[in-house]
Protein backbone atom coordinates (compact mmCIF):
# COMPACT_ATOMS: atom_id res chain seq x y z
CA UNK A 1 0.00 0.00 0.00
CA UNK A 2 1.18 3.47 -0.80
CA UNK A 3 2.48 5.26 2.10
CA UNK A 4 0.49 8.11 3.22
CA UNK A 5 2.66 11.60 3.41
CA UNK A 6 1.99 14.03 6.49
CA UNK A 7 0.76 17.31 4.92
CA UNK A 8 4.17 19.03 3.55
CA UNK A 9 5.19 22.16 5.09
CA UNK A 10 4.55 25.32 3.60
CA UNK A 11 6.77 26.72 1.18
CA UNK A 12 9.20 29.33 2.72
CA UNK A 13 9.01 32.65 1.34
CA UNK A 14 12.59 33.56 0.47
CA UNK A 15 13.59 37.41 0.30
CA UNK A 16 16.30 38.65 -1.76
CA UNK A 17 19.14 40.44 -0.13
CA UNK A 18 18.84 42.36 3.10
CA UNK A 19 16.15 44.48 3.16
CA UNK A 20 15.18 47.90 5.21
CA UNK A 21 13.00 48.22 8.29
CA UNK A 22 9.74 49.85 6.95
CA UNK A 23 5.90 49.65 6.00
CA UNK A 24 5.48 45.64 5.10
CA UNK A 25 9.10 44.95 4.51
CA UNK A 26 10.38 41.95 5.71
CA UNK A 27 13.79 41.55 8.09
CA UNK A 28 14.92 38.15 7.88
CA UNK A 29 12.28 36.33 9.13
CA UNK A 30 10.50 39.12 11.01
CA UNK A 31 7.87 41.23 9.98
CA UNK A 32 7.68 44.96 11.24
CA UNK A 33 4.82 47.27 10.38
CA UNK A 34 5.39 51.46 11.28
CA UNK A 35 2.46 53.09 12.34
CA UNK A 36 0.99 55.38 9.56
CA UNK A 37 1.71 59.00 9.26
CA UNK A 38 -0.80 60.93 11.23
CA UNK A 39 -2.01 58.41 13.36
CA UNK A 40 0.42 58.68 16.41
CA UNK A 41 -1.42 59.77 19.39
CA UNK A 42 -0.65 63.35 19.89
CA UNK A 43 -0.51 64.81 23.72
CA UNK A 44 -3.60 67.03 24.37
CA UNK A 45 -2.89 70.83 24.43
CA UNK A 46 -5.35 72.38 26.80
CA UNK A 47 -6.13 76.39 26.05
CA UNK A 48 -6.47 78.74 28.21
CA UNK A 49 -8.75 81.74 26.84
CA UNK A 50 -7.43 85.01 27.08
CA UNK A 51 -10.42 86.67 27.85
CA UNK A 52 -11.64 84.14 30.87
CA UNK A 53 -13.95 85.83 33.39
CA UNK A 54 -11.07 85.08 36.02
CA UNK A 55 -8.67 87.13 34.56
CA UNK A 56 -11.32 89.95 34.15
CA UNK A 57 -11.84 90.06 37.68
CA UNK A 58 -10.29 92.61 40.44
CA UNK A 59 -7.41 90.87 42.59
CA UNK A 60 -7.30 91.47 46.48
CA UNK A 61 -4.43 90.02 48.18
CA UNK A 62 -5.97 89.55 52.03
CA UNK A 63 -3.46 89.06 54.90
CA UNK A 64 -4.53 88.35 58.53
CA UNK A 65 -3.45 85.28 61.13
CA UNK A 66 -7.39 85.10 62.06
CA UNK A 67 -8.31 82.19 60.12
CA UNK A 68 -11.96 82.64 60.72
CA UNK A 69 -12.16 86.15 59.99
CA UNK A 70 -9.71 85.91 57.09
CA UNK A 71 -12.17 83.03 55.24
CA UNK A 72 -15.68 85.07 55.75
CA UNK A 73 -13.94 88.45 54.44
CA UNK A 74 -12.23 86.37 51.54
CA UNK A 75 -16.18 84.64 50.70
CA UNK A 76 -18.00 88.00 50.94
CA UNK A 77 -15.58 89.52 48.68
CA UNK A 78 -15.73 87.29 46.47
CA UNK A 79 -19.29 86.63 46.44
CA UNK A 80 -20.30 89.78 46.79
CA UNK A 81 -18.25 91.87 45.07
CA UNK A 82 -16.48 89.66 41.96
CA UNK A 83 -13.46 90.07 42.87
CA UNK A 84 -10.42 86.96 42.92
CA UNK A 85 -8.84 87.19 46.30
CA UNK A 86 -5.62 85.19 47.41
CA UNK A 87 -5.16 85.19 51.23
CA UNK A 88 -1.69 84.84 53.82
CA UNK A 89 -1.46 84.22 57.22
CA UNK A 90 1.13 86.04 58.15
CA UNK A 91 3.12 88.72 56.80
CA UNK A 92 5.76 87.27 54.82
CA UNK A 93 3.82 84.67 53.40
CA UNK A 94 1.64 87.68 51.74
CA UNK A 95 4.74 89.41 50.64
CA UNK A 96 5.78 86.45 48.34
CA UNK A 97 2.00 85.98 47.21
CA UNK A 98 2.03 89.99 46.25
CA UNK A 99 5.19 89.37 44.44
CA UNK A 100 3.46 86.72 42.28
CA UNK A 101 0.06 87.85 41.72
CA UNK A 102 0.44 91.64 42.09
CA UNK A 103 -3.32 92.44 43.77
CA UNK A 104 -5.12 95.50 43.06
CA UNK A 105 -5.33 96.10 46.49
CA UNK A 106 -4.01 94.76 49.48
CA UNK A 107 -6.31 94.40 52.92
CA UNK A 108 -4.03 93.46 56.07
CA UNK A 109 -3.93 92.98 59.76
CA UNK A 110 -0.99 94.60 62.01
CA UNK A 111 -0.22 92.08 64.99
CA UNK A 112 0.85 88.52 62.62
CA UNK A 113 3.46 86.26 62.93
CA UNK A 114 7.31 86.61 60.99
CA UNK A 115 6.25 89.83 60.08
CA UNK A 116 3.61 92.76 61.00
CA UNK A 117 1.11 94.69 58.68
CA UNK A 118 3.44 97.84 59.00
CA UNK A 119 6.63 95.80 58.12
CA UNK A 120 4.64 94.74 55.32
CA UNK A 121 3.45 98.10 53.87
CA UNK A 122 6.37 98.83 53.75
CA UNK A 123 8.18 96.15 51.91
CA UNK A 124 5.06 96.59 49.50
CA UNK A 125 5.33 100.38 48.87
CA UNK A 126 9.16 99.32 47.89
CA UNK A 127 7.60 97.45 45.48
CA UNK A 128 4.86 98.85 44.43
CA UNK A 129 4.06 103.01 45.45
CA UNK A 130 0.52 102.95 44.09
CA UNK A 131 -1.53 99.85 45.21
CA UNK A 132 -4.49 100.92 47.63
CA UNK A 133 -3.30 99.19 50.97
CA UNK A 134 -5.90 99.57 53.58
CA UNK A 135 -4.85 98.25 57.10
CA UNK A 136 -7.78 95.82 59.17
CA UNK A 137 -7.07 95.86 63.15
CA UNK A 138 -7.95 96.20 66.39
CA UNK A 139 -5.89 98.54 67.22
CA UNK A 140 -7.81 102.15 67.83
CA UNK A 141 -5.01 104.38 69.16
CA UNK A 142 -4.51 107.61 67.05
CA UNK A 143 -0.78 107.00 67.11
CA UNK A 144 -1.34 103.55 65.70
CA UNK A 145 -3.55 105.25 62.91
CA UNK A 146 -0.35 107.43 61.87
CA UNK A 147 1.66 104.35 62.24
CA UNK A 148 -0.23 102.70 59.22
CA UNK A 149 -0.89 105.62 57.36
CA UNK A 150 3.21 106.72 57.26
CA UNK A 151 4.14 103.20 56.84
CA UNK A 152 1.89 103.54 53.19
CA UNK A 153 -1.34 102.35 53.98
CA UNK A 154 -3.91 104.44 52.44
CA UNK A 155 -6.80 103.56 54.80
CA UNK A 156 -7.37 102.16 58.19
CA UNK A 157 -10.40 100.06 59.27
CA UNK A 158 -10.88 99.27 62.97
CA UNK A 159 -12.33 96.09 64.11
CA UNK A 160 -14.82 94.93 64.92
CA UNK A 161 -16.22 96.25 61.80
CA UNK A 162 -19.54 96.15 59.16
CA UNK A 163 -18.34 94.18 56.45
CA UNK A 164 -20.72 96.66 54.10
CA UNK A 165 -18.52 99.44 55.31
CA UNK A 166 -15.15 97.04 53.89
CA UNK A 167 -17.26 96.22 51.24
CA UNK A 168 -18.10 99.96 50.18
CA UNK A 169 -14.16 101.08 50.67
CA UNK A 170 -13.05 98.13 48.26
CA UNK A 171 -15.15 99.39 45.49
CA UNK A 172 -14.54 103.19 46.28
CA UNK A 173 -10.12 101.88 45.87
CA UNK A 174 -11.39 99.85 42.99
CA UNK A 175 -12.82 103.19 41.36
CA UNK A 176 -9.82 105.00 42.34
CA UNK A 177 -7.52 102.42 40.61
CA UNK A 178 -9.60 102.66 37.51
CA UNK A 179 -9.30 106.24 37.35
CA UNK A 180 -5.53 105.82 37.69
CA UNK A 181 -5.20 102.75 34.91
CA UNK A 182 -7.46 105.49 32.38
CA UNK A 183 -5.15 108.54 32.88
CA UNK A 184 -2.15 106.26 32.05
CA UNK A 185 -3.96 105.30 28.85
CA UNK A 186 -4.71 108.40 27.80
CA UNK A 187 -1.15 109.63 28.33
CA UNK A 188 0.68 107.02 26.87
CA UNK A 189 1.84 106.74 23.27
CA UNK A 190 0.29 104.00 21.31
CA UNK A 191 -0.90 101.95 23.87
CA UNK A 192 2.14 100.70 24.75
CA UNK A 193 3.91 98.97 28.16
CA UNK A 194 1.89 100.77 30.92
CA UNK A 195 3.94 102.35 34.14
CA UNK A 196 4.79 100.08 36.91
CA UNK A 197 2.25 99.16 39.84
CA UNK A 198 -0.82 100.38 37.58
CA UNK A 199 -3.43 98.28 37.55
CA UNK A 200 -5.65 96.26 34.72
CA UNK A 201 -7.93 98.48 32.90
CA UNK A 202 -10.98 95.89 33.16
CA UNK A 203 -11.42 97.60 37.02
CA UNK A 204 -12.67 100.50 35.62
CA UNK A 205 -15.77 98.44 33.81
CA UNK A 206 -16.01 96.35 37.15
CA UNK A 207 -16.71 99.02 39.41
CA UNK A 208 -18.95 101.09 36.56
CA UNK A 209 -22.78 101.34 37.13
CA UNK A 210 -24.53 101.43 40.13
CA UNK A 211 -21.80 102.70 41.89
CA UNK A 212 -21.06 106.00 41.35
Amino acid sequence: AAAVQDNPPPPKIQTGGAATQGEGESTGTMMTTKARPGLERQPSVKKRGKGSDEAQKPRILLVDDDNTLRLLVKSRLEKDQACVVTAAGDGLEALGKFEESRPDIVISDVFMPKMDGFELCRRIRKIDTSVPIVMLTSMNDVKDRINGLDAGADDYIVKPFAPKELEARVRSLLRRRGAITDSAKESSDGGGARPKGFSSPAIAKHVSGGDG
